[in-house]
């Protein structure tokens, strides 16, 4: 198991790599401030350096003999919560779906209250609307909702 965490976060920090080189591509900013190459940027080079981070934690951790770790479940889950946003995305928008992903992602790793989650939900809905929408004035893919 230990060898799937390191490859793993070596996949990791290789997309961050790779995210930080495809948003080379695009400007940096804009006459009006960050271009579209700005966000993308930035996530990858988190994304390289919690995985880097990750990786040499996993590295140095003395070597446990168990088959499946007990949250696997859990990291399935989620990635199953992501494809569907990313499915979703066409139909809902942008922020609906990742509004919606906030909620499910809440519930099954907090279990936290679906009213919690839901709040959450408009939250992050209005958020990325107004934020990315009407502030930057970046276009974000819209649904059904014109959100």
């Amino acid at each position: 198991m230990r060898r799937a965490r390191v490859l793993g976060g070596l996949a990791a920090l290789a997309l961050g790599v790779a995210v930080i080189v495809l948003s080379r591509r695009l400007p940096y900013d804009s006459d009006y401030g960050p271009g579209p190459g700005f966000l993308p940027t930035w996530i990858g080079w988190v994304l390289s350096a919690c995985a880097a981070v990750v990786t040499v934690q996993e590295l140095r951790a003395p070597a446990a003999g168990e088959l499946l770790a007990p949250r696997t479940a859990l990291a399935v889950k989620v990635l199953v919560a992501i494809a569907l946003t990313l499915l979703l995305v066409p139909a809902l928008g942008f922020a609906a779906a990742f509004g919606l992903f906030s909620a499910v992602t809440m519930r099954i790793t907090g279990r936290h209250a679906w009213v919690a989650c839901a709040c959450a939900a408009a939250a992050v809905t209005v958020g990325l609307h107004y934020v990315f929408g009407r502030w930057l004035s970046v276009p974000l893919p819209t649904g059904l909702l014109g959100w």
